[in-house]
């Protein structure tokens, strides 16, 4: 039997565990995905991980799994190995890769999801040519990692990158999570789409619908697409003009609209950000596709930043 290699990829998300076996040029061998309770606590998803690599495992007897590579949602601390909060959860200061190395028998790398989603971009991606770019995930929420230099940047409190937080409406009352009215995430992001919607007719409609009405033409749809543009290209202007990068690369599930929001989202970008040293800039979408998650995790074991 000729035997592979290949990477334990863990992706932890707020109500599913996506994992797979992933080799050093991204070949996905095989996916497991389980569904998560809302009220997680360490040792049920510690539970959960150990039985997906088990089942991995036997399913694929001819791979040979030299290491995990696992997103962790919130706060994370690559140099501890520490989760040290999650919002949905409320799961914090967990030694996550203490646990997860012992009871795996491997070694494993964490990283925040966004941060991830940025590393597995450069590594397997579209910036793979690229050393100073953002990625921004539009969901349920709105993250954001940051490279630059060719190495993620976390900042001094490993707050990097939280795009979803800047605030781009000031006439507004919807809040976030983090307690301020008018973040991205309180206005682009899923549910946000969905609110303003409601607001404008009174129907309860998901971001994906709210986008198919729009592109079939009906005009509160549309004029809700376009504000989520605004909204989107006013937040990476605002960043252009502070770090100059090269490359915005955006994904998750409200970007699968992307066509139809494109113009406005670039029209925006070039009124908010400074022209002159910003005109080459490029706004592209993530050639990851829906398993960014599982990419960024193996690339996390396969290509390990640094802490």
């Amino acid at each position: 039997m000729v035997r592979k290699e290949a990477v334990f990829a863990a992706d932890i998300g707020g109500s599913k565990l996506l994992s797979g076996l992933v080799d050093k040029c991204g070949c996905v061998y095989d996916r497991e995905k389980r569904a998560l309770d809302g009220n997680m606590i360490p040792e049920r998803l510690e539970q959960n991980i150990v039985e997906s690599l088990n089942a991995l495992k036997e399913r694929n007897p001819d791979v040979d799994i030299t290491a995990c590579g696992m997103t962790i949602p919130g706060v994370a601390d690559p140099k501890s190995g520490m989760w040290v909060y999650a919002c949905f959860s409320g799961i914090s200061n967990y030694p996550v890769v203490e646990r997860m190395s012992k009871l795996l028998g491997l070694p494993v790398t964490i990283e925040n999801d966004a941060n991830a989603n940025a590393w597995g971009e450069k590594v397997f991606g579209n910036c793979r040519d690229c050393d100073d770019f953002l990625w921004m995930t539009v969901s349920n929420g709105i993250g954001g990692g940051l490279v630059l230099g060719g190495e993620l940047y976390r900042g001094a409190c490993l707050g990097a990158g939280e795009i979803g937080h800047l605030v781009i409406e000031n006439d507004t009352d919807m809040r976030c999570p983090c307690g301020h009215a008018g973040c991205m995430e309180a206005m682009a992001a899923g549910p946000g789409i969905s609110k303003r919607y409601k607001t404008l007719t009174g129907a309860d409609k998901s971001a994906a619908e709210i986008a198919s009405l729009a592109k079939d033409g009906e005009s509160e749809a549309i004029e809700v697409m376009r504000d989520t543009a605004i909204y989107i290209g006013r937040a990476l202007g605002k960043t252009a003009s502070l770090l100059n990068l090269e490359r915005y690369v955006l994904g998750g599930g409200v970007m699968q609209s992307f066509e139809l929001m494109e113009k406005d989202i670039v029209g925006e970008f070039q009124k908010e950000a400074f022209a002159q040293p910003n005109a080459s800039a490029k706004i592209i979408t993530t050639a990851l596709g829906y398993e960014a998650g599982l990419m960024s995790a193996a690339a996390l074991a396969i290509c390990p930043p640094k802490k």
